[in-house]
């Protein structure tokens, strides 16, 4: 039989072009998400996951931005009556909300220790809580501990004794072990009672907790706000170092 004359075979054809280079652009992209997830994978099954975590809040802090809705923001982050360390005038604000109970927390206090020890005097480092009760029973309970001790100038013991006892301590943090506490920081016994009664602690905890919920807080503790924009998950100190140098603080 003879060849039909005249007739283009269809992947010459401008539709069957398009069709093609259609056809290599999802080709591409699925093979991109395939190896974006399969290096996922292998990070989390190696324990790299927080490295990985790490290496996105990267890119998210170089986005970091100022605008009338970040300001407003801020008002409410970066509150005067929270612990905090470092320069209490520095133009450059780091807002964390921790859970005493999270070892992600504990974790990420090594890196913190790190940046406030190198550059305090460029930075302010305020501690909100974050408790999630509903993952780390009895979480509730240390924050408001904690936030009756700060009412006598002793957080910073609190927030220590909790990280480094953390796996040792139960979901039931005892009012003997309140004493303990007492004795050990030298605070006035009365005043702890009074606040821990009238559940000044607690109340306290759950202001903080619900501005957290305010503000788009959903992968849990820690999370930061950085000049009152948002970063989800740990930050090891040489990203924070890289940060600072790039803001020419």
């Amino acid at each position: 039989m003879e060849p039909v004359t005249g007739l283009k075979v269809w992947y010459k054809t401008w539709w069957g072009i398009t069709i093609i280079a259609a056809i290599c652009l999802l080709a591409a992209v699925i093979l991109s998400l395939s190896a974006l997830g399969y290096n996922y994978w292998r990070a989390i099954k190696s324990g790299h996951g927080d490295i990985l975590e790490q290496q996105m809040n990267q890119q998210a802090l170089n986005q970091i931005v100022e605008s009338p809705e970040i300001q407003a923001a801020r008002q409410e982050l970066e509150t005067d009556d929270d612990p905090f360390l470092g320069n209490q005038n520095a133009s450059f604000v780091i807002v964390e909300f921790i859970d005493f109970k999270c070892p992600i927390c504990k974790g990420q206090y090594s890196e913190m220790q790190k940046l406030i020890n190198k550059y305090g005097y460029k930075i302010k480092w305020i501690i909100r809580d974050f408790p999630m009760e509903s993952v780390h029973p009895g979480t509730n309970r240390l924050a408001a501990v904690a936030s009756c001790v700060n009412e006598q100038g002793a957080f910073w013991l609190a927030h220590d004794l909790f990280f480094s006892n953390q796996e040792m301590i139960g979901e039931n943090f005892s009012d003997t072990d309140v004493d303990v506490l007492i004795n050990q920081f030298g605070l006035d016994k009365s005043r702890m009672s009074d606040c821990l009664q009238s559940r000044r602690g607690e109340i306290e905890v759950k202001k903080d907790y619900s501005i957290g919920v305010k503000y788009g807080i959903k992968k849990g503790t820690p999370t930061f706000f950085v000049n009152g924009n948002k970063i989800e998950g740990a930050m090891l100190f040489s990203t924070w170092e890289t940060l600072l140098k790039d803001f020419k603080l």
